[in-house]
């Protein structure tokens, strides 16, 4: 397993996101709300 991912490693790119995008998606993770009821769920974004 080790040479599988010595050779691909040149291959990644790290990917990088503004300030921007991680506000927004933290603020949208704190707004997500899930519920199960009966077998079934239910997503929420509240605003």
């Amino acid at each position: 397993m080790e040479k599988i991912y010595s050779k691909n490693q040149d291959k990644c790119k790290i990917a990088t996101a503004s300030q921007e995008t991680v506000s927004f998606l933290l603020s949208y993770s704190k707004s997500l709300q899930i519920v199960d009821y009966k077998n079934i769920q239910f997503e929420n974004n509240l605003n």
